[in-house]
């Protein structure tokens, strides 16, 4: 199959919806192979292999053809777009570790990207980029974003439970006195700061 692991591409991204559609629509094979494609779901293009190489490396079939969990949640409809999420960033590992949210980068990006680590002619670096944001466009992320926030937010929270240091805190206030004010009234406001404010 063209590319290597985390920079295969399909020749036509409508063949990625045409397979997805299959693995969600009929039911699970044995082993998901190229003729069983061919045969069974009668996806007579031999192109359509494309796909299926990087079905394998999404986990969603192994090494021999064999669906796994992850190919049993994308066929449940709840969990589809997140089970294809998760295969995305099991395809594209090294993508997302040095971009975490690479599904939400700005194509141009994605591009950089993708020449640097493969230095493709503009034809083929083109399908690379087509294949991944293809993907990305049918899967849903959003769990992985509250997680990450949650997650985030209690280390927050956690950061200032554990404080044992006061933190350091400057306050200016400004007090306008009348012109004509007492000198009993100097003293009240006088008092009044001592013992609301110093300690």
């Amino acid at each position: 199959m063209p590319g290597k692991f985390g920079f295969k591409y399909v020749y036509s991204t409508k063949h990625i919806n045409t397979v997805l559609t299959k693995v969600r629509e009929t039911g699970r094979p044995d082993k998901l192979t190229n003729t069983y494609m061919r045969e069974d779901w009668l996806l007579k293009d031999a192109r359509m292999s494309a796909v299926l190489d990087i079905l394998r490396d999404m986990n969603f079939v192994d090494s021999n053809g064999i669906p796994t969990e992850l190919y049993a949640e994308y066929q449940n409809p709840a969990l589809s777009k997140k089970a294809l999420a998760k295969g995305i960033k099991n395809a594209y590992p090294e993508l997302f570790k040095v971009y975490p949210d690479a599904h939400n980068l700005d194509k141009q990006l994605i591009t950089g990207y993708f020449k640097q680590k493969t230095g493709a002619e503009k034809s083929v670096l083109t399908k690379i980029v087509s294949t991944f944001t293809t993907f990305c466009n049918l899967a849903d992320f959003s769990l992985d974003a509250e997680q990450s926030s949650s997650t985030q937010e209690t280390e927050i929270e956690e950061h200032f439970l554990n404080v044992n240091t006061m933190i350091p805190i400057t306050m200016n206030i400004q007090i306008v006195i009348p012109s004509d004010a007492t000198r009993e009234q100097y003293d009240n406001i006088f008092s009044s700061i001592k013992k609301f404010l110093i300690k």
